[in-house]
């Protein structure tokens, strides 16, 4: 190859290596600028639609399930904390993780979350009380810029849309609770209420199923005791100290 002919290959070489540079240049350029895009501000409070926070429970095998509540239920006026108990892996709750952050809405509000240590969670224990009451906590301590508390599990599903429950719960006062509860015990008296039960899950790293002794226990005269659902709408009340579960 004849010098003239180097020389021309080594300007073309160059030529192309500074095109390259200035197009992957541009790219980064536009990356960034549609991923600093700002949004709109959401705006919560008593002039606005109510704001909802969301628990959204699953065990193993049930981050499709809780992925799949979660986008149904989603709305970025909401907050959410996705919890997979400790039956399920981390692999599990590593997938979860990226789900969630696989969608770009999600990542651009910043208001969905997945519990990193999971509780144990066992069913008609106090265990999956514990896990209720931290989830309430926590979003407590992120915010306390919504006005319900909601608990779900990987089985339900909504029948409405979100827009259309926030309609439906702009009309009710914020300081009302949604419990559906009874003292009218009959059957439960005695198969759920005297029994002894012990949920392992409190104490044990891996959860077992709960048991009950053989002895039963008389009924309590110090309260009266109610029985109700599982999944309830709860509100935050805000008075002159930090901001509690009602």
């Amino acid at each position: 190859m004849t010098p003239p002919e180097k020389k021309w290959l080594l300007t073309l070489f160059i030529a192309a290596f500074i095109s390259l540079l200035l197009f992957i240049s541009s790219m980064y350029g536009f990356t960034s600028y549609t991923h600093n895009k700002p949004y709109a501000a959401v705006h919560r409070g008593p002039n606005y639609p109510p704001s909802f926070a969301y628990y959204i429970s699953g065990s193993r095998g049930d981050v499709d399930r809780v992925f799949r509540l979660l986008l149904a239920v989603y709305h970025p006026r909401n907050r959410y904390l996705l919890h997979i108990g400790t039956e399920g892996s981390e692999d599990e709750r590593l997938r979860l993780s990226g789900l969630v952050r696989s969608v770009g809405v999600i990542r651009a509000f910043g208001n969905v979350d997945v519990i990193g240590k999971p509780d144990a969670m066992t069913y008609m224990g106090a265990s999956n009380v514990a896990a209720s009451l931290r989830a309430a906590a926590i979003f407590l301590k992120v915010g306390g810029d919504w006005d319900w508390f909601v608990t779900l599990s990987a089985a339900d599903y909504p029948l409405l849309t979100q827009d259309d429950l926030a309609h439906a719960f702009s009309s009710i006062s914020r300081d009302a609770n949604f419990i559906d509860h009874t003292s009218e015990l009959g059957w439960k008296e005695d198969q759920r209420i005297r029994p002894i039960v012990v949920d392992p899950g409190l104490y044990l790293a891996r959860r077992t199923q709960i048991f009950r002794a053989t002895e039963k226990r008389p009924m309590p005269n110090a309260f009266k005791v109610f029985t109700g659902k599982v999944s309830f709408p709860l509100l935050i009340s805000v008075g002159d100290s930090e901001p509690s579960i009602s």
